[in-house]
């Protein structure tokens, strides 16, 4: 049985993978210029968020 913590954790992760992924796909679909110097802070901060879930659920 998973714990809860886990549990929110596992879905922040994926909300962050997810809000990236559509991120990038726009930036393919040109409606919105992605370069990398913008996509870098944007990684940092989607880990930042899993790691802060994680603390604060522990």
């Amino acid at each position: 049985m998973r714990s809860r913590r886990a549990d929110r954790t596992l879905i922040a992760a994926g909300l962050v993978t997810i809000a990236l992924g559509a991120l990038f796909l726009l930036d393919r679909l040109e409606i919105i210029d992605v370069r990398f110097g913008y996509a870098m802070p944007a990684v940092l901060a989607a880990a930042g968020i899993v790691l802060l879930v994680a603390g604060m659920t522990g």
